[in-house]
């Protein structure tokens, strides 16, 4: 465990040269050892990082990589909201070490912008321990600090690359896990309201173009809103549309990806 950082009430850090999968790693713990609820595991590098459907998610030294565990016994559909919750951590994070960031955006569902650039992406992972009788939520998070991917389905960006600042990882993980603690405390307490506002003042605007691709069907439209459960609403040539999972571009959908 981690006795060097300043860490939320309630919560345990485990950190690691390296691992395949923080996700996986924390998911073994929650399933195996019944590890408590605040459990995160923070590795410097992940040799088989992956982002959401699978995609592989380069992990090397400089980057934060870390995940951590939830019990909220809310339901699977309610607990899905919790992966609104990093990007929102990670930004308030980052002015904090660097200053207001205008171009520092939020792309639906969980993914973290600067200049237009993806800085950051959130893996959420749910499911149910029968022995126990209580969900699990693991929440994982990227973000580039020092080094970005070349060959992304979207551009990516690092905030040395993007600033010119090199932070301290330890800073940024103590700060992060801070923010997260306090979001989830609040979704709690106050249910994804207040969550859903703090998105929309760093998310798509209204009348944003925006395509949608999932699976091999892809649609465009104007950003309406974020609704109530955490959906997607844009309007299209056939009216308002709700979308629970897919992938956002700014420009129409040209080709195969």
């Amino acid at each position: 465990m981690s006795n060097f950082l300043n860490l939320p009430a309630g919560y345990n850090l485990i950190v690691l040269d390296s691992v395949g999968s923080t996700n996986d790693e924390l998911k073994r713990r929650a399933l195996t050892e019944f590890a408590d609820e605040g459990l995160a595991i923070w590795a410097r590098m992940q040799t088989a990082g992956k982002g959401r459907n699978k995609r592989h998610w380069v992990s090397e030294v400089g980057n934060m990589f870390i995940s951590v565990l939830f019990r909220p016994n809310r339901g699977m559909t309610e607990a899905a909201q919790l992966g609104f919750l990093p990007a929102i951590a990670a930004s308030k994070t980052l002015e904090y070490l660097v200053g207001q960031l205008p171009e520092l955006r939020y792309k639906w569902p969980n993914d973290l912008l600067l200049n237009k650039k993806k800085i950051g992406g959130t893996l959420l992972e749910v499911g149910f321990d029968q022995k126990t009788g209580q969900d699990w939520v693991v929440v994982g998070f990227g973000l580039n600090l020092n080094h970005f991917p070349s060959t992304m389905l979207f551009p990516a960006t690092s905030i040395k690359d993007e600033l010119g600042d090199e932070l301290e990882i330890e800073e940024v993980v103590e700060l992060y896990l801070q923010n997260l603690a306090e979001l989830y405390s609040s979704w709690q307490r106050t249910g994804f309201g207040p969550v859903r506002e703090k998105w929309l003042a760093y998310g798509h605007v209204i009348d944003e173009p925006l395509s949608v691709k999932f699976g091999k069907e892809h649609i465009s439209g104007l950003f309406c809103d974020l609704d109530i459960k955490g959906g997607l609403v844009i309007e299209t040539n056939n009216g308002p549309r709700r979308i629970s999972v897919g992938d956002v571009y700014f420009a129409p959908i040209t080709g195969e990806f």
